[in-house]
C-alpha cells in the first residue's frame, strides 16, 4: 500500500491539530495550589501560593492593567500578590482572622509564586489530645474564581510530614481544617 505525499501531509497536519487541540484544552483546567506550612523553628505559619504563570498573566491583564507583565515586572507581580492576599483568608478555630504578611513573589519556570506568613497563633493549639474537641482553623481561597467559575484552588496543609488537603470551588463557604496534635 502506497501513501501519496498529499495524504501523508494531511495525516501529519491532522495529527498536529489534534496535539494542539489537546494542549489547548488541557491548559483550560484552571487551578492554583497553596501550601500552608508549620515552621516550628521560626514559630511561623508560612503560606506559598502557586499559579500557572500563563493563567496569572491573563488574569492580571483583566484585574490589574492590560499592560501588566508578571514575568518581567516586579511591580505587576506585587500588585497580583496583593490581589491574591485579598482573596486568601485563614482564621483560627474561633473564626478570628490571622494577620498575614506579604513576604514576596517569584517566577520559577511556568509558575508564579506568592509568599505570605504569620506567627503561629496559640488559639489553634490542642492542649489535651484526648479531648473530643479538635482545634483547627478556617480557610477561604477565592483567587481567580470571579474570572473563571471553574477555577479550583487546592490547599495543602503540612505539619510534621502530615498533609491535609482541601479543594475549594467558586462559591464555597469557609472550610474548617481540624488539627489533631498540639503545636510545639
Amino acid at each position: 500500500m502506497s501513501w501519496s505525499m498529499t495524504t501523508l501531509l494531511w495525516i501529519t497536519a491532522l495529527a498536529g491539530l489534534l496535539v494542539f487541540n489537546f494542549n489547548a484544552s488541557a491548559h483550560q483546567q484552571k487551578e492554583s495550589y497553596s501550601n500552608v506550612l508549620f515552621n516550628a523553628r521560626s514559630g511561623n505559619l508560612e503560606i506559598q501560593h502557586r499559579f500557572y504563570l500563563h493563567d496569572a498573566e491573563h488574569a492580571a491583564k483583566r484585574i490589574l492593567d492590560s499592560h501588566a507583565d508578571l514575568n518581567k515586572d516586579p511591580v505587576s507581580r506585587e500588585a497580583f500578590a496583593y490581589y491574591v492576599m485579598g482573596n486568601f483568608k485563614i482564621a483560627d478555630n474561633n473564626q478570628q482572622l490571622l494577620p498575614l504578611e506579604y513576604v514576596g513573589t517569584e517566577v520559577e519556570g511556568k509558575y508564579l509564586w506568592v509568599y505570605q506568613e504569620t506567627q503561629l497563633p496559640r488559639s489553634i493549639e490542642v492542649k489535651d489530645s484526648s479531648s473530643d474537641r479538635l482545634a483547627g482553623f478556617y480557610i477561604k481561597m477565592e483567587s481567580l474564581q470571579e474570572l473563571w467559575p471553574s477555577q479550583l484552588n487546592y490547599i495543602n496543609v503540612e505539619r510534621e510530614k502530615e498533609v491535609k488537603s482541601l479543594r475549594l470551588s467558586a462559591g464555597d463557604a469557609w472550610q474548617y481544617l481540624p488539627l489533631t496534635e498540639a503545636l510545639n
